[in-house]
């Protein structure tokens, strides 16, 4: 493995600690009647809230980072004839995990839950809260679809085939994660909603990126060109046959 890539699979392994830490650390110590149980890691990062740019700076180098792994080291790791980049690298960059976590930088919500007349209409009133909310719609069901995605690509290669099960393991995990969050969003229940299916997605990332590790992108299929035959056939050099003094090169028509 180059050690570009290297760095992109570790910088996305770092990532999902970083970002984890943040939450699980930022809830414990967010003051004034926020609690784990019932509000949002969003309301971590709102104006109102305790340590916002605690959280925010991790969301962002960690988004940055996934984002990084998925489009540079995954993308060609997965890509097919002619280098292009699969849809599956492309989701996982627009996940919760990469697009929505360096978007939460910018784009905050005003109050968090746990305010005093802070109700979800108050809270998104502003722009930048419309805007906030509006990714999350977009990213939640990218998150949904992603393992599926990935789980069919995975069986199109062989490197990959036997990632296939599992990633499509993930599936349901997304599915029934997102619904219970979805359900439980603003009751007792739906903060440890959130928190469980941001672990696991953050597992699902890691495992990917781990994976990557040993799968070096496809060739491009480009060898050494000499002249093209009369017929218009295109001629390679290629070993064509080995003696003790080592292997013996040729010319191939094609």
């Amino acid at each position: 493995m180059s050690s570009a890539r290297s760095i992109l699979v570790w910088g996305a392994v770092a990532a999902q600690a970083l970002f984890t830490g943040s939450w699980l650390l930022g809830g414990l110590a967010e003051e004034r009647g926020y609690r784990v149980s019932a509000d949002g890691i969003s309301d971590l990062g709102a104006l109102t809230a305790s340590h916002p740019w605690t959280v925010l700076t991790a969301q962002g180098i960690a988004g940055a980072l996934t984002i990084a792994f998925a489009i540079f080291a995954l993308g060609p790791a997965l890509a097919g004839p002619g280098g292009r980049r699969p849809a599956g690298a492309w989701l996982v960059a627009a996940s919760p995990l990469g697009l929505d976590n360096i978007w939460d930088v910018f784009f905050r919500l005003d109050c968090r839950a746990a305010d005093p007349g802070c109700s979800q209409s108050f809270g998104s009133g502003s722009w930048h809260a419309v805007a906030h909310l509006a990714i999350s719609t977009l990213t939640f069901p990218i998150m949904v679809i992603t393992p599926s995605v990935l789980a069919v690509q995975f069986r199109a290669r062989p490197a990959w085939q036997g990632r296939a099960g599992l990633a499509l393991a993930f599936s349901p995990v997304m599915f029934v994660g997102v619904t219970a969050f979805m359900g439980l969003h603003g009751r007792d229940g739906g903060g440890y909603a959130e928190r469980v299916l941001a672990l696991a997605a953050s597992t699902g990332t890691v495992l990917l990126a781990l994976g990557t590790r040993s799968r070096t992108p496809p060739s491009s299929g480009r060898g050494r060109r000499g002249c093209s035959a009369s017929d218009g056939s295109s001629v390679r050099t290629a070993i064509v046959g080995q003696d003790r003094s080592g292997p013996r090169y040729g010319r191939v028509w094609l």
